[in-house]
């Protein structure tokens, strides 16, 4: 009995001893007869060491099983990510020439110089530079209410000179033309050309008109006096000294 006891013993070491449940109303009955009693216990250890070595033998088993992986076969891609090309770059400015500015500009009036210095007592003007302007129409032979013949003055006795006088208030005579223009004839449409003596002082203020060369016309001539005397010019010179001289200008009033 001692023995078995020993072997008991020897076969729970190590092992796990369940937790303890309350006694049952049958063990306590077993327990109080001794030779029942010992009986039980030593079942009750076999029965403890089996189970051990079963659910040993089970842990074992599950061990010894070779564990299979399954590797799923991945494939890896390989993203290429299309960069867009950066767009061209913008082609460089083209340098412009600076305009000009527009706003207040100067305009230079050339000087009139004659090809050639007139002889001695002529002076050489344009017929378009005193030239006014009318309408077309009328009665080029005038109408009853003109004024009396001007009366066309002796030629008057001329001073040589090497330089000419020059026309300075070219603008101003313009607009002497157009005032001067008798409105009955502009009316009209009558015009004509007349041609005046007109002397110049040694300053070159116009001192005296006179009609040359009639239009036709008393009002278109006494018109021309009046543009005459608006005149002003630069002194005439002989060599070095200015002089007074008498010239010779058409006077136009034109019809348009």
């Amino acid at each position: 009995m001692s023995a078995e006891r020993k072997k008991a013993k020897t076969s729970t070491k190590g092992s796990v001893t369940p937790a303890e449940s309350p006694p049952s109303f049958g063990a306590g009955l077993l327990a109080s007869k001794p030779g029942v009693a010992k009986g039980t216990a030593t079942s009750t250890a076999v029965s403890t060491v089996s189970h051990v070595v079963i659910m040993g033998g089970l842990v074992w088993a599950t061990i010894g099983q070779g564990v299979e992986l399954i590797e799923d076969e991945v494939t890896v891609m390989e993203i290429t990510q299309e960069m867009e090309a950066p767009p061209p770059p913008p082609p460089p400015p083209v340098d412009q020439p600076n305009a000009p500015f527009q706003g207040f500009q100067t305009l230079s009036v050339p000087d009139i110089v004659p090809a050639e210095i007139p002889p001695p007592g002529e002076v050489a003007f344009r017929a378009a530079d005193f030239t006014g302007q009318g309408v077309q129409g009328g009665n080029a032979a005038g109408t009853e209410t003109e004024e009396a013949v001007v009366a066309i003055g002796d030629v008057p006795s001329f001073t040589p000179f090497t330089v000419a006088p020059v026309l300075r208030n070219r603008s101003e005579v313009g607009r002497a033309l157009e005032r001067e223009y008798p409105q009955l004839l502009r009316d009209a449409g009558v015009g004509g050309q007349c041609e005046v003596w007109i002397r110049i002082s040694e300053s070159g203020t116009v001192e005296d008109v006179q009609v040359n060369n009639s239009s036709g016309h008393p009002s278109l001539d006494q018109a021309a006096i009046r543009v005459g005397r608006t005149m002003n010019f630069s002194p005439a010179m002989n060599r070095d000294k200015q002089v007074p001289v008498w010239v010779s200008i058409p006077i136009t009033f034109q019809v348009r």
